[in-house]
């Protein structure tokens, strides 16, 4: 039975997102067409196009969006000391982030080599640093750290990504405890 809940017009525009999200992660900005967009979204490219204007218009709003996003899961390391704890908060953080926007937890992971547009590029960058520096300030000087952090990093958003049909909500403390794995942390926090 199709159901006749009507969505408002935020709720299209953040499913539009989210789907243009996982898009451009799939084929990069460049070369992600509206069409699949759309096909994903189950709507039609006129529909898309009219909602947002020009692909160069959900770009930017893809891209503002996992700005936000980043942000708001760096917003959970917020006065805890660098170490189990604030990485086991950041991790929380980011599974619950993929749960409610998968294709900014697969924008994140693809986005050093989405694109060669300088400005996207450079936004792209700038949160992902964002991401990881909430981890580690300093972890720059520690390629060691710097490697844990991306992997744990890859690793939960892998984990949802592979198991976003199912979304694995009641096994959030097992996909932290091997994001935390893999920074090294070897008892629960």
């Amino acid at each position: 039975m199709k159901s006749t809940v009507k969505l408002t017009s935020e709720e299209i525009d953040r499913a539009l997102l989210d789907v243009a999200a996982f898009v451009f992660a799939r084929h990069g900005f460049a070369q992600g067409p509206v069409q699949a967009i759309a096909d994903a979204a189950g709507y039609s490219k006129a529909a898309v196009l009219k909602r947002f204007g020009s692909k160069e218009r959900i770009q930017s709003a893809v891209v503002a969006r996992t700005e936000e996003h980043v942000t708001r899961v760096a917003a959970a390391a917020d006065g805890l000391p660098v170490g189990p704890r604030r990485d086991a908060a950041l991790l929380e953080a980011l599974v619950e982030l993929i749960q409610e926007w998968p294709g900014t937890g697969a924008l994140i992971v693809g986005a050093f080599w989405l694109t060669r547009d300088p400005e996207v590029l450079e936004r792209l960058s700038r949160a992902q640093r964002t991401l990881l520096e909430a981890f580690d300030p300093r972890m720059w000087s520690d390629e060691e750290r710097h490697v844990r952090v991306v992997s744990a990093i890859g690793a939960v958003t892998s984990t949802m990504m592979a198991n976003r049909d199912t979304r694995w909500t009641d096994l959030t403390d097992v996909v932290v405890a091997a994001g935390l794995g893999a920074l090294g942390h070897t008892t629960p926090v």
